[in-house]
């Protein structure tokens, strides 16, 4: 079958498409209930929901020719995660709704660029300690040249444009982990028993993962960015947990992420401010607890229903876009879809794990486990701090939260995960 007509009767794209279009429908559905409400955005910004339909079909249309046979779940929920944002972005801040639409658009690009990187991704492999070393350059040079905001230097400016480095990192990390994994998970499988009498032998080969985690967690802390300290852990402990079924590697990743965030406490003003906030918000309800209070109050207004689209108040919280987003759905949309925007984020895991269960070689599946728990991991983070059972970090909630690095590197991950399913698939 030529590539014509397998790229117009692919059933997997012909399913995508119709999940696309339901997200769609939800984008031009709560416009317009926005542009109903008391908090009817600008007239300025009618070319957001045709810009966004226009985007996502073509993305869809290319990723119809480069993966016709790929799964369409990375791709759909990106698109419909986004779609969630977008619309929540513009009732929070309609000043910033263009460029989310922007970013956005530019996210469906590089989910096609990541399709085709995807595709062979054993190239990837043969760059594991490359993307290991660029990783820690790179925070190297935003500790040196970097932008402090909100106690964290975390930004470069590239031609006029802040970019969020640790967003960049962490796709480096995940080829590193990936490609680590596929090579050392039997030397890191091996019982402590085994492992002293073989010490020797077997210290050296565990060098790269200390150095690279080691030292990316170090100049992090020297940074002042505790939350990608915690992502880094959780998905470090979940993915050695996965790569060799040690239940040792996550319990010690706790332990570690426990320690970080006391000599956190100790050491950095901001961390303290974050972890007495989240233990106490009331203490200073004025000040640094108001956006936690504020949110709490959100959530509670929300009810199960939603008070409705514009109708409520979480532009109250100054913070919303960004850090307490999900409160924001809550209170407008609801605590019914809050949850189902959670279940997505179940789904997108379960989907990364399925198409890592399905790769005929144990890295490709090691590189779709580590997309999958990464996002999944940010994502239980970020929800935890805005139900309050967990501190804020500052990381922003995938595909959803305003913020042009989070939001483009997202997409790359999901489609370089679109690009592994369809290499497996072609395989089998």
């Amino acid at each position: 079958m030529n590539l014509a007509v397998r790229a117009i009767a692919s059933p997997v794209r012909n399913l995508e498409l119709l999940q696309l279009v339901a997200a769609l429908a939800f984008v031009a559905v709560g416009w317009r209930a926005l542009e109903a409400s008391p908090a009817a955005p600008p007239a300025g910004l009618a070319s957001v929901v045709p810009q966004l339909v226009i985007t996502v079909l073509a993305g869809h249309t290319v990723l119809r020719v480069v993966a016709p046979e790929a799964s369409p779940l990375p791709f759909a929920v990106g698109v419909f995660l986004a779609s969630v944002g977008l619309v929540i972005v513009a009732r929070l801040d309609p000043s910033v709704a263009q460029a989310q639409a922007n970013w956005i658009s530019l996210g469906v690009v590089l989910a096609a660029a990541g399709a085709v990187v995807g595709k062979r991704y054993e190239l990837l492999r043969r760059q594991r300690y490359t993307a290991a070393a660029l990783a820690l350059v790179l925070l190297l040079i935003t500790g040196m040249l970097g932008s402090t905001i909100n106690g964290a230097r975390l930004w470069l400016n590239v031609g006029g444009q802040l970019v969020q480095t640790t967003e960049i990192i962490k796709v480096l990390l995940v080829v590193f982990v990936a490609g680590y994994l596929a090579d050392e998970a039997a030397v890191l499988s091996v019982p402590p028993v085994r492992f002293r009498a073989r010490r020797y032998s077997m210290i050296p080969r565990l060098i790269p993962l200390i150095v690279a985690l080691g030292g990316s967690i170090g100049a992090l802390a020297l940074l002042r960015d505790l939350g990608s300290i915690a992502i880094l852990l959780l998905f470090a402990g979940g993915m050695l947990f996965i790569g060799t079924g040690r239940l040792r590697y996550p319990v010690a990743a706790a332990v570690v992420a426990l320690m970080a965030a006391t000599l956190g406490y100790v050491a950095f003003d901001h961390a303290q401010t974050r972890i007495d906030t989240w233990l106490d918000p009331w203490g200073d309800a004025s000040g640094t607890g108001y956006q936690s209070i504020q949110a709490i109050y959100a959530i509670e207004a929300g009810g199960i229903t939603g008070t409705g689209l514009g109708l409520g108040r979480p532009d109250s919280i100054p913070a919303a876009p960004t850090d307490y987003v999900f409160s924001a759905i809550t209170e407008e949309m609801g605590l019914a879809a809050a949850a189902g925007v959670a279940l997505v984020y179940v789904l997108f895991l379960y989907g990364g794990l399925r198409i890592a269960i399905d790769c005929p070689d144990r890295f490709g599946r090691m590189l779709a486990s580590s997309i999958a728990v990464l996002i999944a991991i940010q994502a239980a983070v970020i929800i935890a701090g805005n139900l309050r059972l967990a501190p804020t970090t500052g990381i922003t909630l995938p595909f959803v939260s305003y913020g042009g690095s989070s939001l483009v590197v997202n997409f790359f991950l999901a489609g370089i995960l679109t690009g592994i399913s369809r290499s497996s698939s072609s395989r089998h």
